[in-house]
């Protein structure tokens, strides 16, 4: 049980990681205009490219245990070093970075499917030394699907009649 769940009741993740504290996290979309050069050295634009999302979070797992937190007698006793957690939890971000496998992130205004780790930093120093400080780089993958068409559907199609027939001789020219 993280910090966030005992005082806010909603639980901080990147994907299965509990998170403590989320200190930032953005999105940026971005589109790209297409650049053709022509005659005289000029750039005709004819397309905007719609570039996938890309994410940011910096965030905190500390090695406070509070699974006791409820047990107020015990108070003083929890705040012992766990420093397995914040272990833990930067294994198992590299992990998901170096597995590969998109995750959905659910940041403050929306939901995003298809997301995956482009780069994590992590960063101690003598204020910072008890937890995991660091910040994820991500971006959301686009995926180009393919359709499988049947041989009936493709027969049955306007696309048929344009195609050029396989012949063992070589191709045949349409006849129009």
């Amino acid at each position: 049980m993280s910090l966030a769940q005992i005082f806010f009741k909603k639980g901080n993740f990147l994907s299965t990681v509990e998170l403590d504290i989320i200190i930032t996290e953005g999105a940026v979309a971005s589109s790209r205009v297409t650049e053709n050069p022509v005659e005289f050295g000029a750039n005709m634009n004819d397309h905007i490219i719609i570039e996938p999302m890309a994410f940011s979070i910096s965030g905190v797992v500390s090695n406070v245990s509070s699974n006791k937190l409820e047990q107020f007698a015990k108070i003083p006793t929890i705040f012992s070093k766990n420093t397995a957690r914040s272990k833990e939890a930067w294994e198992a971000l590299l992990e998901l970075m170096v597995d590969k496998t998109p995750f959905t992130l659910i940041q403050g205004l929306a939901k995003y499917d298809n997301i995956v780790i482009l780069s994590l930093v992590e960063n101690q120093d003598k204020d910072t030394a008890n937890g995991l400080f660091f910040t994820a780089t991500m971006k959301e993958v686009i995926y180009a699907g393919a359709e499988v068409v049947t041989e009936e559907q493709f027969e049955d199609s306007a696309i048929s009649d344009k195609m050029i027939p396989v012949v063992s001789g070589g191709l045949k020219a349409l006849s129009e």
